[in-house]
């Protein structure tokens, strides 16, 4: 190779060399890790502590959120102590004097999160004695919502040596902790003994049961925390416990504030549900339909004239008196330029059914609609026309069934005039055209449901739902069948109340009475319904 080519191979490479693109060596994996303790001075399970500080460092930088709340301190403290971050070390500073031969604990719930991801400690428990020894039993639990079961996130669940039941009204707790995603929670290092338990949605940040829109929970009996030898240690225990936290009724229907969503549509609202209800007009009115929803607390007027001056009620639910007044309606202004939104002249009109082969093509109105006789309604397929009649009765209408003879898996087309459907407010249809294909008998399936009754004393309330959609109810009084036909295919649910009053919906709690919120059981799991196939199964409702 001569001097001049191997000159020319060096002059290259140097020149590749400086035109090469820098790369940075790789960050590596995403940390998903929440930060894990390192070190704590003193040791977590300290006694005969007489410090005024606790030092906890981590594996990585943190951040502490809202230790105000999120770190719970047992028994309580006057004042909050002060947290500081230095570094990779939480400090924390007692203010006040600690109480002689007592176990503290300190629960940090969903708090401490590394810097950079925001990777959560859900949990995290240190405890220490000012005596000689330390406190060992235990206590878990979950709270359950009392309606659904789902569990309940940030409960401050509650201990308190004494059983008296103004306790939670009054005083904080001996012991707290919060419940975690699932509503599970934990007491670690608590003292022998018989405690009140109660949980709290605390709204106001104080430990106490002082608001009537505080959710609640409780247990009826003490529950009695005692040593249980075992190979390893001396340890703790109690059974796991279960709470069901509901919102108190009202005891009286309470009023709240009038509503007018649309020209001559009025709801009234009540925080709780009631048995009768009436209202009487102070002056003229005009007349009006009225419909109450399922939960016996919301009530719809419909006026059958537009309403042009303030009309005057006395409403009477359940001998709980309120007089209101009617103002005429009034569109809600615009955010940007313009002035109040134009109500449109047209009546909206949905469907319900469409293809459906065992129920009736449905038209739903938002409000009543006048009387009416002979709207036509045409429905064609490819080869075949069709024309049927349907009139609109003088009572209470929102949903209109129409009669057609529809044979299965074809192609429909129906179509409905303008201006057929008026309601009272002057309103109209557009004209309506719908397309779908109807099923046939073998695209549904059925379910029967044996539902084992425990004690014929007793009346249960049995619920098919899918997804969140509520489709049928049943009493069940005795062991019996209830058949549920025509299923769409997809998963369902069964819940059972226990109506234990006998009101037929269900019911919350009443601390001020001892009174749990009805029960509330669903089938252990969803049950799968195929076309063209029957299923059976059998419920057995657990006894009280």
């Amino acid at each position: 190779m001569g001097r001049h080519l191997l000159l020319a191979l060096f002059g290259a490479a140097i020149l590749l060399a400086g035109c090469a693109k820098v790369v940075l060596p790789s960050g590596g994996p995403r940390d998903v890790e929440p930060p894990k303790m390192l070190k704590e001075d003193p040791p977590s399970g300290t006694v005969n502590f007489d410090g005024h500080q606790i030092k906890i460092t981590f594996d990585e930088f943190f951040t502490l959120n809202n230790p105000t709340d999120n770190v719970l301190i047992s028994p309580p403290l006057p004042t909050t102590p002060k947290y500081t971050i230095n570094g990779k070390t939480l400090l924390i500073k007692f203010a006040d004097t600690l109480q002689p031969h007592a176990t503290y604990n300190l629960v940090f719930t969903d708090c401490i999160k590394d810097f950079h991801e925001g990777n959560d400690l859900s949990y995290y428990h240190y405890s220490f004695s000012t005596g000689d020894a330390i406190d060992s039993c235990t206590l878990k639990g979950q709270v359950l919502d009392a309606y659904s079961l789902d569990g309940c996130k940030d409960f401050l669940v509650m201990l308190y040596r004494q059983d008296e039941d103004s306790l939670p009204l009054t005083s904080r707790p001996d012991y707290v902790t919060k419940s975690l995603s699932n509503g599970s929670f934990s007491f670690d290092n608590i003292a022998v003994g018989e405690y009140k338990l109660f949980a709290l949605k605390d709204i106001n940040a104080n430990m106490i049961y002082d608001l009537p829109n505080e959710q609640i929970a409780f247990a009826n009996q003490p529950v009695n925390i005692s040593p249980t030898e075992r190979e390893d240690s001396l340890a703790s225990t109690a059974e796991e416990v279960l709470l069901y936290c509901f919102e108190k009724k009202e005891k009286e229907p309470k009023l709240t504030r009038v509503e007018n969503p649309a020209p001559g549509t009025y709801v009234i609202p009540y925080k709780s549900s009631f048995a009768r209800f009436s209202a009487q007009s102070i002056g003229s009115a005009p007349d009006y339909f009225e419909s109450v929803n399922k939960n016996q607390d919301t009530v719809f007027w419909y006026m059958k004239e537009p309403v042009t001056d303030t009309l005057t009620f006395v409403l009477n639910a359940d001998n709980h008196l309120d007089t209101v007044y009617l103002t005429p309606y009034k569109a809600p202004k615009t955010t940007g330029r313009g002035s109040a939104n134009v109500q449109t002249a047209k009546l909206t009109v949905t469907t319900q059914n469409e293809g459906h082969r065992y129920k009736p093509l449905t038209l739903i109105f938002p409000a009543p609609i006048k009387p009416a006789d002979s709207i036509p309604i045409k429905y064609f397929t490819k080869r075949d026309t069709s024309v049927t009649w349907v009139s609109v009765p003088d009572t209470f209408v929102k949903q209109l069934k129409l009669p057609l003879s529809l044979e299965e898996k074809q192609n429909y087309t129906v179509l409905i005039p303008d201006s057929v459907f008026w309601n009272y407010q002057g309103k109209t249809n557009d004209s309506i055209k719908l397309h779908f294909e109807t099923h046939a008998a073998k695209d549904y399936g059925n379910l029967t449901m044996e539902y084992i009754h425990p004690d014929n004393s007793i009346v249960y309330i049995a619920q098919l739902w899918k997804d969140n959609s509520f489709l049928q109810e049943d009493l069940i009084t005795t062991t019996s069948q209830v058949q549920y036909p025509a299923l769409e295919p997809g998963n369902y649910r069964i819940k059972i109340i226990e109506d234990a009053n006998h009101n037929g919906r269900w019911d919350a709690g009443d601390y001020h009475l001892k009174q749990q919120p009805e029960k509330i059981w669903f089938f252990p799991h969803a049950i799968s319904i195929r076309a063209y196939w029957d299923s059976e199964e059998q419920f057995v409702i657990p006894e009280k």
